[in-house]
Protein backbone atom coordinates (compact mmCIF):
# COMPACT_ATOMS: atom_id res chain seq x y z
CA UNK A 1 0.00 0.00 0.00
CA UNK A 2 1.33 3.00 -1.00
CA UNK A 3 0.97 6.28 1.28
CA UNK A 4 0.59 9.56 -0.64
CA UNK A 5 1.83 12.80 1.36
CA UNK A 6 0.31 16.32 0.14
CA UNK A 7 2.47 19.20 1.13
CA UNK A 8 1.28 22.66 1.43
CA UNK A 9 3.92 25.37 0.00
CA UNK A 10 4.24 27.56 3.15
CA UNK A 11 5.02 31.58 1.96
CA UNK A 12 6.83 33.19 4.26
CA UNK A 13 4.89 36.44 5.55
CA UNK A 14 5.93 39.49 5.53
CA UNK A 15 4.93 42.52 7.16
CA UNK A 16 2.74 45.17 4.96
CA UNK A 17 4.18 47.85 3.12
CA UNK A 18 3.28 51.50 2.71
CA UNK A 19 3.15 52.23 -1.18
CA UNK A 20 3.22 55.77 -2.06
CA UNK A 21 -0.01 56.63 -4.03
CA UNK A 22 1.92 58.48 -7.25
CA UNK A 23 4.17 60.91 -5.25
CA UNK A 24 2.77 64.43 -5.94
CA UNK A 25 0.64 63.64 -8.63
CA UNK A 26 -1.14 61.05 -7.33
CA UNK A 27 -4.67 60.85 -7.79
CA UNK A 28 -4.14 63.85 -10.21
CA UNK A 29 -6.22 62.33 -13.06
CA UNK A 30 -9.56 61.67 -11.09
CA UNK A 31 -9.57 65.17 -9.51
CA UNK A 32 -9.16 66.93 -12.51
CA UNK A 33 -11.77 65.30 -13.98
CA UNK A 34 -13.89 65.42 -11.65
CA UNK A 35 -13.16 69.24 -11.23
CA UNK A 36 -13.49 69.58 -15.18
CA UNK A 37 -17.11 68.30 -14.81
CA UNK A 38 -18.00 70.30 -12.35
CA UNK A 39 -17.29 72.61 -15.25
CA UNK A 40 -18.06 70.99 -18.72
CA UNK A 41 -20.65 68.40 -18.05
CA UNK A 42 -23.17 70.81 -15.57
CA UNK A 43 -24.88 73.98 -16.75
CA UNK A 44 -21.68 75.88 -15.71
CA UNK A 45 -19.86 76.63 -18.51
CA UNK A 46 -22.94 77.99 -20.42
CA UNK A 47 -24.40 80.15 -17.85
CA UNK A 48 -20.78 81.30 -17.55
CA UNK A 49 -20.38 81.96 -21.43
CA UNK A 50 -23.60 83.60 -21.41
CA UNK A 51 -22.47 86.25 -18.57
CA UNK A 52 -19.18 87.09 -20.43
CA UNK A 53 -20.54 86.97 -24.04
CA UNK A 54 -23.43 89.47 -23.01
CA UNK A 55 -20.96 91.39 -20.53
CA UNK A 56 -18.05 92.04 -22.83
CA UNK A 57 -18.91 91.76 -26.22
CA UNK A 58 -22.48 93.00 -25.25
CA UNK A 59 -21.14 96.97 -24.13
CA UNK A 60 -18.61 97.17 -26.91
CA UNK A 61 -20.83 96.50 -29.44
CA UNK A 62 -22.58 99.49 -27.81
CA UNK A 63 -19.78 101.36 -27.91
CA UNK A 64 -18.86 100.20 -31.54
CA UNK A 65 -22.62 101.31 -32.84
CA UNK A 66 -22.57 104.62 -30.70
CA UNK A 67 -19.25 105.53 -32.36
CA UNK A 68 -20.31 104.75 -36.04
CA UNK A 69 -23.13 107.19 -35.18
CA UNK A 70 -20.93 109.88 -34.55
CA UNK A 71 -19.74 112.21 -37.47
CA UNK A 72 -16.74 113.78 -35.47
CA UNK A 73 -14.35 110.02 -34.82
CA UNK A 74 -12.14 108.51 -36.88
CA UNK A 75 -12.14 104.83 -38.29
CA UNK A 76 -9.04 104.80 -36.13
CA UNK A 77 -10.60 106.28 -32.55
CA UNK A 78 -13.77 104.19 -33.29
CA UNK A 79 -11.62 101.01 -32.78
CA UNK A 80 -9.69 102.29 -30.28
CA UNK A 81 -12.55 102.78 -28.05
CA UNK A 82 -14.31 99.47 -28.62
CA UNK A 83 -10.74 97.87 -28.19
CA UNK A 84 -10.32 99.46 -24.57
CA UNK A 85 -13.50 98.96 -23.24
CA UNK A 86 -12.90 95.32 -24.22
CA UNK A 87 -9.66 94.75 -22.48
CA UNK A 88 -10.02 97.68 -19.27
CA UNK A 89 -13.25 96.52 -18.77
CA UNK A 90 -12.95 92.95 -19.22
CA UNK A 91 -9.62 92.80 -17.06
CA UNK A 92 -11.49 94.32 -13.99
CA UNK A 93 -14.90 92.28 -14.81
CA UNK A 94 -13.16 88.98 -15.60
CA UNK A 95 -11.09 89.53 -12.49
CA UNK A 96 -13.73 90.32 -9.91
CA UNK A 97 -15.84 87.65 -11.19
CA UNK A 98 -13.08 84.83 -11.09
CA UNK A 99 -12.67 85.59 -7.22
CA UNK A 100 -16.03 85.96 -6.77
CA UNK A 101 -16.33 82.32 -8.19
CA UNK A 102 -13.06 80.60 -6.95
CA UNK A 103 -13.36 81.96 -3.62
CA UNK A 104 -14.99 78.93 -2.36
CA UNK A 105 -13.15 76.56 -4.04
CA UNK A 106 -11.15 74.85 -1.14
CA UNK A 107 -12.71 76.83 1.61
CA UNK A 108 -16.28 75.62 1.20
CA UNK A 109 -14.80 71.68 0.64
CA UNK A 110 -12.83 72.45 4.05
CA UNK A 111 -15.80 73.40 5.75
CA UNK A 112 -17.99 70.61 4.73
CA UNK A 113 -15.57 68.17 4.96
CA UNK A 114 -15.05 66.67 1.93
CA UNK A 115 -11.53 67.93 1.39
CA UNK A 116 -10.74 65.71 4.20
CA UNK A 117 -12.13 62.92 2.60
CA UNK A 118 -10.61 63.23 -0.51
CA UNK A 119 -7.12 63.19 1.55
CA UNK A 120 -8.30 60.55 2.90
CA UNK A 121 -8.15 58.23 -0.31
CA UNK A 122 -5.09 57.66 -2.56
CA UNK A 123 -4.29 61.19 -3.76
CA UNK A 124 -2.07 63.92 -2.82
CA UNK A 125 -2.81 67.48 -1.60
CA UNK A 126 -0.72 69.17 -4.47
CA UNK A 127 -2.97 67.21 -6.62
CA UNK A 128 -6.06 68.52 -5.39
CA UNK A 129 -4.98 72.19 -5.39
CA UNK A 130 -3.57 71.72 -8.80
CA UNK A 131 -6.60 70.17 -10.29
CA UNK A 132 -8.69 73.01 -9.44
CA UNK A 133 -5.82 75.67 -11.01
CA UNK A 134 -6.07 73.83 -13.84
CA UNK A 135 -9.82 73.19 -14.18
CA UNK A 136 -10.84 77.20 -12.90
CA UNK A 137 -7.74 78.65 -14.82
CA UNK A 138 -9.25 76.20 -18.54
CA UNK A 139 -12.72 77.51 -17.72
CA UNK A 140 -12.08 81.15 -17.41
CA UNK A 141 -9.71 81.13 -20.33
CA UNK A 142 -12.08 79.64 -22.75
CA UNK A 143 -15.92 81.00 -21.08
CA UNK A 144 -14.12 84.46 -19.84
CA UNK A 145 -11.38 85.42 -22.47
CA UNK A 146 -11.06 82.85 -26.02
CA UNK A 147 -14.62 83.19 -27.09
CA UNK A 148 -15.68 86.76 -26.28
CA UNK A 149 -12.77 88.30 -27.65
CA UNK A 150 -13.05 85.36 -31.08
CA UNK A 151 -16.75 87.36 -31.32
CA UNK A 152 -15.04 90.69 -30.68
CA UNK A 153 -12.42 89.85 -33.56
CA UNK A 154 -15.35 88.84 -36.09
CA UNK A 155 -17.26 91.86 -35.32
CA UNK A 156 -14.18 94.14 -36.30
CA UNK A 157 -13.55 92.03 -39.56
CA UNK A 158 -16.89 92.20 -40.60
CA UNK A 159 -17.45 95.70 -39.32
CA UNK A 160 -14.93 97.92 -39.22
CA UNK A 161 -13.32 99.49 -42.16
CA UNK A 162 -9.67 98.96 -40.70
CA UNK A 163 -9.63 95.76 -38.93
CA UNK A 164 -7.46 94.33 -36.26
CA UNK A 165 -4.19 93.06 -37.19
CA UNK A 166 -4.07 89.12 -35.61
CA UNK A 167 -0.98 88.73 -33.80
CA UNK A 168 -1.44 91.97 -32.15
CA UNK A 169 -4.94 90.92 -30.68
CA UNK A 170 -3.77 87.61 -29.59
CA UNK A 171 -0.81 89.14 -27.86
CA UNK A 172 -3.19 91.51 -25.84
CA UNK A 173 -5.52 88.61 -25.22
CA UNK A 174 -2.54 86.30 -24.01
CA UNK A 175 -2.23 89.69 -21.26
CA UNK A 176 -5.10 89.43 -20.50
CA UNK A 177 -5.06 85.79 -19.64
CA UNK A 178 -2.12 86.33 -17.62
CA UNK A 179 -3.84 89.33 -15.20
CA UNK A 180 -7.24 86.71 -15.11
CA UNK A 181 -4.69 84.45 -13.90
CA UNK A 182 -3.22 86.57 -11.48
CA UNK A 183 -6.47 86.27 -9.31
CA UNK A 184 -7.65 83.40 -9.81
CA UNK A 185 -3.67 82.17 -8.64
CA UNK A 186 -4.40 84.48 -5.54
CA UNK A 187 -7.95 83.55 -4.86
CA UNK A 188 -6.50 79.75 -4.50
CA UNK A 189 -3.94 80.80 -2.20
CA UNK A 190 -6.17 82.68 0.04
CA UNK A 191 -8.13 79.56 0.04
CA UNK A 192 -5.48 77.73 1.97
CA UNK A 193 -4.56 80.87 4.38
CA UNK A 194 -7.97 81.49 5.38
CA UNK A 195 -11.38 79.25 6.89
CA UNK A 196 -14.02 81.03 5.58
CA UNK A 197 -14.74 83.29 2.51
CA UNK A 198 -15.00 86.76 4.07
CA UNK A 199 -10.84 87.63 3.87
CA UNK A 200 -10.42 86.47 0.74
CA UNK A 201 -13.24 88.05 -1.40
CA UNK A 202 -12.27 91.37 0.28
CA UNK A 203 -8.59 90.95 -0.28
CA UNK A 204 -9.02 90.24 -4.30
CA UNK A 205 -11.77 92.43 -4.65
CA UNK A 206 -9.90 95.26 -3.13
CA UNK A 207 -6.75 94.47 -5.26
CA UNK A 208 -8.48 94.55 -8.15
CA UNK A 209 -10.82 98.25 -7.25
CA UNK A 210 -6.96 99.61 -6.41
CA UNK A 211 -5.53 99.05 -9.34
CA UNK A 212 -8.71 100.55 -11.12
CA UNK A 213 -9.27 103.50 -9.37
CA UNK A 214 -5.47 104.36 -7.24
CA UNK A 215 -2.57 103.28 -10.03
CA UNK A 216 -2.30 106.99 -10.75
CA UNK A 217 -0.99 107.40 -7.46
CA UNK A 218 1.93 105.18 -7.68
CA UNK A 219 5.21 105.47 -9.55
CA UNK A 220 5.73 103.70 -12.70
CA UNK A 221 8.65 100.80 -10.93
CA UNK A 222 6.35 100.77 -7.74
CA UNK A 223 3.12 99.90 -10.59
CA UNK A 224 5.78 97.36 -12.68
CA UNK A 225 5.53 94.78 -9.59
CA UNK A 226 1.81 94.84 -9.54
CA UNK A 227 -0.65 93.20 -12.25
CA UNK A 228 -2.61 96.45 -12.63
CA UNK A 229 -0.51 97.72 -15.78
CA UNK A 230 -1.62 94.61 -17.28
CA UNK A 231 -4.49 95.97 -19.20
CA UNK A 232 -2.88 99.11 -20.58
CA UNK A 233 -0.37 96.86 -21.98
CA UNK A 234 -2.85 94.53 -23.29
CA UNK A 235 -4.83 97.44 -25.03
CA UNK A 236 -1.55 99.45 -26.17
CA UNK A 237 0.21 95.96 -28.11
CA UNK A 238 -3.59 95.29 -29.88
CA UNK A 239 -3.71 98.67 -30.96
CA UNK A 240 0.10 99.07 -31.70
CA UNK A 241 0.63 101.87 -29.64
CA UNK A 242 3.38 103.12 -27.18
CA UNK A 243 3.81 100.76 -24.51
CA UNK A 244 3.63 102.10 -20.77
CA UNK A 245 7.28 102.25 -18.94
CA UNK A 246 8.33 99.05 -17.50
CA UNK A 247 6.09 96.81 -19.02
CA UNK A 248 8.09 93.82 -19.47
CA UNK A 249 9.03 94.10 -16.12
CA UNK A 250 5.12 94.26 -15.21
CA UNK A 251 4.08 91.28 -17.56
CA UNK A 252 7.59 88.92 -16.05
CA UNK A 253 6.92 89.73 -12.48
CA UNK A 254 2.66 89.02 -13.09
CA UNK A 255 4.16 85.78 -14.32
CA UNK A 256 6.13 85.42 -11.07
CA UNK A 257 3.21 85.92 -8.85
CA UNK A 258 0.71 83.59 -10.81
CA UNK A 259 3.89 80.54 -10.11
CA UNK A 260 4.55 82.38 -5.95
CA UNK A 261 0.77 82.09 -5.08
CA UNK A 262 0.55 78.36 -6.78
CA UNK A 263 3.99 77.54 -5.07
CA UNK A 264 2.33 78.93 -1.32
CA UNK A 265 -1.19 77.21 -2.15
CA UNK A 266 1.09 73.84 -2.38
CA UNK A 267 2.93 74.67 0.12
CA UNK A 268 0.04 75.41 2.90
CA UNK A 269 -2.51 72.88 1.92
CA UNK A 270 0.46 70.50 2.39
CA UNK A 271 0.42 71.45 6.22
CA UNK A 272 -3.23 71.57 6.12
CA UNK A 273 -4.36 69.44 9.51
CA UNK A 274 -7.83 67.22 8.81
Amino acid sequence: MTTVIHTKEVKEERPLQPIAAGGWRGGLGNLLSKELGQWWRTRMWWVQLIIWVFILNGVSTLVMIEDSQSADMTIVQQLTDVVQVFLLMGATAISIGAVSTVQGAIVGEKQLGTAAWVMSKPASRSAFILAKAVAHGLGFLVTAVLVPAIILFSQTRLLVVLPLSLPSFLGGVGLLALSMLFYLALTLMLGTLFNNRGPITGIGVALVLSGLFMKGMFPPTALAVTPWLLPDISAAVTLGAPLPDYWYVSVVISGCWVVLFTAVALWRFAREEF
